[in-house]
């Protein structure tokens, strides 16, 4: 049993991808045709304001309204959907219990769980998968990946997707959907180093480190492309709109090696997110030091960034320089033609591509798995 299968799921067939972000909704549909994966419709549009709070959908008729309009703008005629949760509260972590049969786990892990979880057990949404049985050198143990959520915050998606007129294949964890269009991208083999994701979003960054196609580690962060819009506004008098609009048309990470003469504006844009970005270090660096100190070792190989943020210029090459390691813009469309989807050029889709990893994944869920392979 993959570790993708079933997770929070209803059954049936999928048929699309809906990633409702903090900043912005996605909706991807795409198509099998022999070994080849077709990408037939792309939807995105803004996420009403202050509507998701801590990965919790506050504003369900808010969000599910700009759902509708958005299928009915872009033509998408998806009737099941698979999404995701995310957050501080969404748990994904290898833990080791005792041997059990795969039947008996699913019975069990709400006792394995109760230390991982930062709320109660009666209160989430919880299954295992078991990564190894036995463990080498331990007969009496296994290895299993637990993964978990909050109930209120997969009921809240289930309800928005029902307004919205659609019904819910699955709720799935974020960092299962990154990990899919990873494994799509890369192939299985190269996913067997050590790949770190940042996934940099509007309102929280999530960090998943993934060794050999599992999970190994996840944590959510506070700083994220907010983060800079908010400094940027207090230090320049601006609002929160006016400071967006000039972080994505004027801001630049510049590089100690960087001999541009950049603009006044520019330059101070860049003074004033220092502090954002050494705290985006620090939380990153804290992360990958509790990887190594849990498997002693261990380290990251290679960074892949996702997420809007990402599109920050240099942002990339930025952290490469302070962390050490090498740094990669994803590009989802390696694998998938972005050309002939309707409403958008091949250009403007492979600009969005680091917003639509999540969605990609989330849209790629039921499709035939040697077609995944071959693709």
């Amino acid at each position: 049993m993959s570790i993708f299968a079933k997770i929070f799921s209803k059954g049936g067939t999928a048929v699309g991808g809906l990633d409702i972000g903090a900043s912005t909704t996605k909706i991807i549909q795409l198509a099998a045709s022999g070994n080849n994966v077709q990408l037939v419709k792309v939807g995105l549009c803004p996420t009403p304001s202050m509507a998701i709070k801590d990965g919790v959908i506050v504003e369900p008729a808010q969000v599910s309204e700009s759902i509708k309009q958005l299928l009915a703008s872009q033509g998408i005629a998806v009737k099941r959907v698979v999404s995701a949760v995310t957050g501080q509260s969404v748990v994904i972590r290898p833990i080791v219990m005792p041997a059990m049969t795969e039947k008996e786990l699913q019975s069990a892990i709400k006792f394995g769980a109760e230390q991982y979880l930062p709320y109660p057990v009666s209160d989430a949404q919880i299954t295992g998968h078991i990564l190894q049985k036995p463990i080498p050198g331990d007969e009496k143990n296994m290895e299993v990946l637990l993964m978990g959520a909050p109930k209120e915050m997969v009921r809240s998606a289930e309800g928005v997707i029902s307004q919205a007129g659609l019904q819910s294949e699955a709720i799935e964890l974020e960092p299962l959907a990154l990990l899919r269009t990873l494994n799509f991208i890369f192939g299985s083999q190269a996913m067997q180093q050590t790949v770190a994701l940042i996934n940099l979003g509007a309102s929280s960054s999530s960090i998943n480190i993934y060794k050999g196609g599992v999970p190994k580690h996840n944590r959510t962060i506070s700083v994220a492309g907010n983060s800079f819009t908010k400094v940027i506004g207090q230090s320049l008098n601006l609002s929160f709109d006016e400071a967006e609009k000039l972080k994505k048309e004027k801001g630049v990470i510049r590089l100690e090696t960087d001999t541009t003469q950049y603009p006044p504006q520019t330059m101070r844009i860049f003074s004033v997110i220092t502090s954002v970005l050494t705290e985006l270090v620090t939380e990153i660096q804290r992360s990958f030091d509790y990887y190594r100190s849990r498997y002693r070792g261990e380290s990251v190989d290679l960074i892949i960034l996702s997420g809007g943020t990402a599109k920050f210029k240099n942002i990339d090459k930025y952290l490469a320089g302070e962390l050490g390691i090498t740094v990669e813009l994803v590009n989802p469309f390696q694998k998938i033609s972005p050309a002939g989807v309707p409403g958008f050029s091949p250009d403007e889709l492979t600009e969005l591509g680091s917003m639509l990893l999540v969605v990609l994944g989330l849209a790629a869920r039921n499709l035939p798995e040697q077609v995944l392979k071959q693709a």
